[in-house]
C-alpha cells in the first residue's frame, strides 16, 4: 500500500491591511498581527480538499492559528496533530528607505526570494534542516501506508517538498499552485522503507 502526504496551504488570513503606505518597522508589525491571526471567517475549503482530508488517517498542522484553523475546517472534531516543526520560513524583509503599500512590500520580498533561489543558497540551512527533521517525522507518521493531510505555509511547503522528494517520495500532483487551500500529493509505495 502506497504511504501518501498531502502538503496544504492554509486558508486565506483574517488579518487585513488597512492602514495605507507602511514603513519596514510597520511591515515587521503586520507580519507579527498575521502570524496571530487565524482564518477569514467566510472562507471555506473547496470540496476536492475536504473530500481527502475525510479520507486522510491523520491531520497535522503548523502551530500558527491560521494553519490550525485551516485544520479544523477541514477535518471538525478529528484530533490534529500540531507541530512547531511546519511554520512558515521568514522572508528578508529588505531595508527601504520609505514608505509603501503592503503590495509593494510582497512585490521586493519576493523579488528578493527568487533572486536569493536563483544564486543558490534559498533556503536558509536552518528552514532546511527543520524540513528535514518534519519530512522525517511526516514520513514516519504514514510508514504503515497511511495517508497524512498537512496544513502548513506557501514558502515552507516548498522547502518541505523538497525535503520529501529527498527522501524518495513522488510527487503525483501540484492541485492549486501556491493559492490558499491548494494541495501537493506526495506518494511512496510501502510507506516509509
Amino acid at each position: 500500500m502506497a504511504a501518501s502526504i498531502l502538503l496544504v496551504r492554509h486558508g486565506p488570513s483574517a488579518h487585513l491591511h488597512t492602514a495605507g503606505a507602511i514603513d519596514r518597522t510597520g511591515l515587521q508589525q503586520w507580519f507579527a498581527a498575521y502570524d496571530t491571526a487565524g482564518i477569514a471567517a467566510a472562507t471555506r475549503p473547496p470540496t476536492a480538499l475536504l473530500q481527502k482530508a475525510a479520507e486522510a488517517t491523520r491531520i497535522v498542522a503548523s502551530d500558527l492559528p491560521r494553519a490550525v484553523t485551516s485544520a479544523e475546517q477541514l477535518a471538525p472534531n478529528r484530533p490534529i496533530v500540531v507541530s512547531a516543526l511546519l511554520r512558515e520560513t521568514s522572508l528578508a524583509i529588505p531595508h527601504w528607505p520609505t514608505r509603501l503599500p503592503l503590495g509593494a512590500w510582497a512585490v521586493l520580498i519576493h523579488l528578493g526570494w527568487t533572486y536569493r533561489m536563483v544564486r543558490g543558497p534559498d533556503p536558509h540551512e536552518s528552514d532546511r534542516d527543520r524540513a528535514a527533521t518534519a519530512a522525517e517525522l511526516l514520513a514516519g507518521m504514514v510508514a504503515d501506508g497511511s495517508t497524512a493531510l498537512v496544513v502548513t505555509h506557501g514558502v515552507f511547503r516548498r522547502v518541505l517538498a523538497q525535503q520529501l522528494l529527498r527522501l524518495g517520495w513522488t510527487c503525483t500532483g501540484r492541485r492549486g499552485g501556491y493559492r490558499h487551500w491548494s494541495c501537493w500529493s506526495f506518494t511512496r509505495p510501502g510507506g516509509n522503507r
